[in-house]
């Protein structure tokens, strides 16, 4: 009789530690849909996978969004556990190291998961290809950063940064000939610093 207690307490903690998570999941999810979806100018879903998901993704990209046989994009977009994990923590991310030229792998990483929901809800906008959808996103880094918690003066540094470090090493695919300042893809050709 022991047994069976101790083991439907376990149980029960398991369900309620389980039910937790997974509320906080969504709460997070609803918080990127919210941002995805001023960037995408229609109502959109983020999904990141549980955690069950989470170990067994293999996909390797840090975000996805389909596209049907028409074009159109579908109404969300998958992004990878690493990504979601980044975002999550976005605001406790010591972004001082732009003012020194100084941050390592954790701050690029955080900064390219912001980049990364930037550049799928430019896809969920309806922008297929990959150089255009770039050119919008690495001009809305700062938004999604400012969205999750990171002063404005660093959030500008950040995406100044993802274009400078990040951009030049990314597939050619990636890269457009018009995306520069001024170009016919700047979103704000009255101001003069770009992205």
């Amino acid at each position: 009789m022991r047994t069976i207690a101790v083991f439907l307490l376990v149980v029960g903690a398991l369900s309620a530690l389980g039910f937790a998570r997974h509320e906080q999941r969504v709460r997070e999810q609803d918080q990127l849909a919210t941002i995805a979806s001023d960037l995408a100018g229609r109502r959109v879903g983020v999904r990141c996978p549980g955690f069950l998901s989470s170990l067994v993704d293999t996909r390797g990209e840090a975000g996805r969004v389909r596209f049907d046989a028409s074009g159109r994009p579908a109404n969300y977009t998958d992004l990878s556990p690493q990504t979601c994990k980044a975002l999550r923590h976005l605001d406790h991310v010591d972004f001082t190291c732009l003012a020194h030229g100084n941050c390592g792998f954790t701050q690029f990483d955080a900064a390219w998961a912001a980049h990364t929901l930037a550049h799928e809800a430019f896809h969920l906008r309806g922008f297929q290809d990959e150089g255009v959808t770039e050119c919008y996103a690495l001009q809305n880094t700062a938004f999604v950063a400012e969205r999750l918690g990171v002063p404005v003066p660093q959030a500008e540094k950040l995406q100044q940064w993802i274009y400078v470090r990040g951009y030049p090493n990314e597939p050619e695919e990636y890269h457009s000939a018009q995306c520069y300042s001024g170009g016919p893809l700047d979103l704000r050709p009255n101001v003069a610093k770009f992205p």
